[in-house]
């Protein structure tokens, strides 16, 4: 199924700046070698709106088969559990809420820290096997999506909520509209809409096409967002750029036009001017900078693995897009600290992921660093390694 408007004005100049081909889902890990006979590739056009200048996907996978077996497990990853925990921090300091509400919750990584603070919360998530890891840990969580009926239950049983908050997760969905009408049932009249999506503004400044997949159908800047908030009576008063996913924009919107603005939201829009975020002429250019940067990889990878032993490290989204634009079937293994990705298949290539204690029984000549904005952290947990990493992004780099 494919969308033929716009998912922020519902205008039909859509313009397709970048096609990636045929691809499996990021996160379609195959359990085992049987399963490679039923892995499915699905059409991965990447449009910018020339109306409103949103960037958006418009193939429409199946939530059920994007997220019910999800191997995505936020409190495995040391930086976010981190970022969650000053997240908790930063919304005590700025709001003080009584009770908040989280969709999108996964494991319940900020809904942890939250509790520890006093806070109440209570979290949503569609995926079952991670509702459950949230729930084995005492926290509050309903497995389902966030509509008016699941805020209708929520309220009907804890109360209206100070703060409903989602992180990158609002841009899951191809109805933000649906969202957005269930925090009207569910939020105070004074609460407040907090989001973090990963920013349009760092995806372009640090070419990151590698983010770009089925799952992600939405890459917002401030402008972008606002416009879509404003259409369903949300008004956003405060804005900051974080480094979360490699680069993410946090906002506070209400439901009150009459609140001031901070400066940050002035500063960002005005940077999104400058830049020309919202011509789609921009996004021609990063899509032909993008062919051009998959294209090097893949041609200096491919010479390496001639005369080397290649492995992969880190099997998130971006490690599946780039192990399959650059044809990376060479790969030995993939590593991940992750026991719900560990033992099973990379999508696409079929590369085994291992746990990292089978990268030191047998070290390849190089590393890829698939998850490169976690280069740092993989290097300082790897200090025996005497091999090559190389990080593909912001540029190709051997160390």
């Amino acid at each position: 199924m494919k969308r033929s408007n716009c998912r922020g004005c519902d205008s039909i100049k859509l313009l397709n700046f970048l096609d990636l081909g045929e691809m499996p889902l990021a996160g379609g890990f195959l359990s085992n070698v049987k399963a490679i006979d039923y892995e499915v590739n699905y059409p991965l056009e990447i449009y910018v709106c020339e109306a409103c200048g949103l960037v958006q996907i418009l193939e429409l996978i199946d939530p059920d088969i994007l997220f019910q077996d999800y191997s995505f497990s936020s409190s495995t990853i040391d930086p976010l559990v981190k970022h969650f925990e000053n997240y908790a921090d930063w919304l005590k300091s700025k709001v003080n809420p009584n009770f908040v509400v989280e969709f999108g919750c996964n494991d319940g990584v900020l809904l942890k820290p939250l509790k520890k603070l006093g806070i109440d919360a209570c979290g949503i998530d569609v995926s079952n096997n991670i509702t459950e890891i949230a729930r084995k840990n005492g926290l509050d969580v309903v497995t389902g999506f966030f509509d008016e009926f699941t805020a209708e239950k929520i309220m009907q049983r804890l109360g209206k909520a100070d703060v409903l908050t989602g992180s990158n997760c609002f841009a899951h969905n191809d109805r933000p509209d649906t969202i957005l009408d269930a925090a009207k049932i569910l939020l105070r009249s004074d609460g407040y809409l907090c989001l973090e999506v990963m920013y349009a503004g760092d995806m372009f400044d640090m070419l990151q096409w590698d983010v770009l997949y089925h799952e992600h159908l939405t890459f917002y800047c401030l402008k972008t967002i606002s416009d879509l908030l404003k259409k369903h009576g949300f008004y956003v008063i405060e804005a900051e750029r974080i480094k979360m996913h490699g680069g993410s924009l946090r906002i506070i919107a209400t439901q009150n036009p009459n609140k001031p603005v901070k400066k940050g939201v002035k500063e960002i829009i005005a940077y999104e001017k400058e830049k020309e975020l919202s011509n789609p002429q921009t996004w021609v250019t990063f899509g032909q900078e993008t062919g051009e940067k998959i294209r090097i990889v893949k041609e200096t990878l491919g010479r390496l693995k001639q005369n080397s032993r290649v492995w992969g490290y880190g099997a998130a989204g971006k490690a599946t897009l780039w192990v399959n634009a650059c044809k990376m079937n060479y790969l030995e293994a993939m590593v991940d600290a992750s026991p719900l990705r560990a033992g099973k298949l990379m999508p696409g290539t079929h590369t085994p992921i291992v746990l990292p204690e089978e990268l030191k029984s047998n070290p390849p000549d190089y590393i890829f660093v698939t998850a490169w904005n976690y280069a740092e952290l993989i290097k300082s947990k790897e200090k025996w390694f005497n091999g090559i990493w190389i990080t593909p992004l912001p540029n190709l780099k051997f160390f």
